[in-house]
């Protein structure tokens, strides 16, 4: 209903922001990182109202690629928005589809309100609908284009694999060497 709203930052708690435009205010609940990053006088959130049998609330964020990944995860049965919201506070949403490409449980475990069970369910539901395009947003965070990671997936793609297999090998190592080459070696032998 709602694609975006833009106006003057008029009020900040710990989970909303008030914007006000023509007028009138929009109470909108947002992550951490939408609270510290807004503009006070140029303020925009991109957002999704809920409509529920006794509530109506406005979810607000920064990209629309966290608005997507917000969509996605109130899709999946048991995850509702506050726990969404929760998901995108602790993770950013490029970081959060690198998580379920490469089936890490473990990346939910700060997640206020998420389980393993839940984790799981996440992982297995949106493993299809997350593409590969969010993974590369994920090892671009952050880092110049060349970086390792980047130049190892491309490396990969070169040889012959998929990008979403790549992306998966080089994401389950990245943290397990330095240089271009090392990750190449260490993707081969977890694809090989």
């Amino acid at each position: 209903m709602y694609a975006y709203i833009s106006g003057k930052l008029i009020e900040t708690g710990t989970n909303y922001v008030i914007i006000e435009t023509n007028g009138i205010g929009y109470e909108i609940y947002t992550n951490t990182s939408a609270l510290s990053k807004l503009d006070k006088d140029k303020a925009k959130l991109y957002t999704y109202f809920v409509v529920k049998e006794d509530e109506q609330s406005l979810y607000g964020f920064l990209t629309p690629q966290e608005k997507d990944m917000f969509i996605k995860l109130i899709s999946i049965s048991g995850v509702g928005p506050k726990v969404a919201m929760s998901v995108l506070t602790t993770m950013t949403a490029s970081k959060l589809a690198a998580a379920i490409i490469s089936s890490d449980v473990n990346a939910f475990q700060p997640v206020s309100g998420v389980g393993k069970k839940t984790a799981e369910r996440i992982i297995l539901e949106l493993r299809e609908k997350v593409s590969s395009d969010s993974i590369l947003d994920s090892i671009k965070d952050g880092s110049s284009a060349s970086s390792p990671e980047l130049e190892a997936v491309n490396a990969l793609v070169s040889l012959g694999y998929a990008r979403s297999e790549a992306l998966k090998a080089i994401t389950s190592v990245k943290n397990l060497a330095d240089t271009t080459e090392d990750l190449i070696l260490l993707a081969l032998k977890r694809l090989g």
